[in-house]
């Protein structure tokens, strides 16, 4: 199964995923799949792969991801293998854009969504303090945030505040994942 983790940019997903892979290192079948993005990763406050954006549109164009998105002025895409891994019958996690879930229900058949948020007031702090936008493009970039559409085929939904301390939004990321492979509660 695919579980796509979404939320607003500062919401601390990646940090988030970072704690859990950490935690749950020693379960089989549970793979965090790092993402390919054309910005430089900063190794702090993400962790993926970086192309440029013409290395990006011919690995998209030569079948090297099996998901890819444009946002914020860059683009984004999931390997191939994260799709390989799921068809052998892993749980794969992996932080995507809000308004893919549809492809990634076309892509992956079975998907459960982890909606990852925070107050409003700890999102503009987490995005002004990666440096990369002032305080006004931090405030419109939460305005900016919307309201998602779960598409109906998703097999679960579950909304995670990380507002408070990471240990807390850890801990229920992990019940939510299960122990044993049983993954939300469903079979894998």
């Amino acid at each position: 199964m695919f579980v796509a983790i979404v939320g607003p940019s500062g919401a601390g997903k990646d940090t988030l995923i970072r704690a859990v892979a950490e935690a749950v290192r020693h379960q089989p079948g549970i793979i965090f799949v790092r993402r390919v993005i054309t910005r430089i990763s900063d190794g702090t406050t993400e962790d993926h792969d970086t192309m440029t954006p013409e290395a990006f549109e011919a690995g998209r164009v030569a079948g090297m991801f099996c998901l890819s998105w444009g946002a914020h002025g860059l683009f984004y895409g999931l390997p191939q293998s994260a799709l390989d891994a799921v068809v052998r019958g892993n749980t794969v996690v992996a932080n995507i854009s809000r308004g893919i879930l549809d492809e990634a229900v076309k892509t992956f058949g079975r998907i459960a969504v982890v909606e990852i948020t925070a107050r409003p007031e700890i999102l503009a702090e987490r995005i002004i303090a990666r440096g990369r936008e002032s305080a006004d493009e931090a405030s419109g970039r939460i305005v900016r945030s919307v309201d998602f559409h779960v598409p109906a085929a998703a097999c679960s939904y579950v909304r995670i505040d990380n507002s408070g301390p990471i240990d807390v939004a850890k801990n229920r990321f992990i019940e939510v994942l299960g122990s044993g492979g049983d993954t939300f509660g469903l079979p894998a």
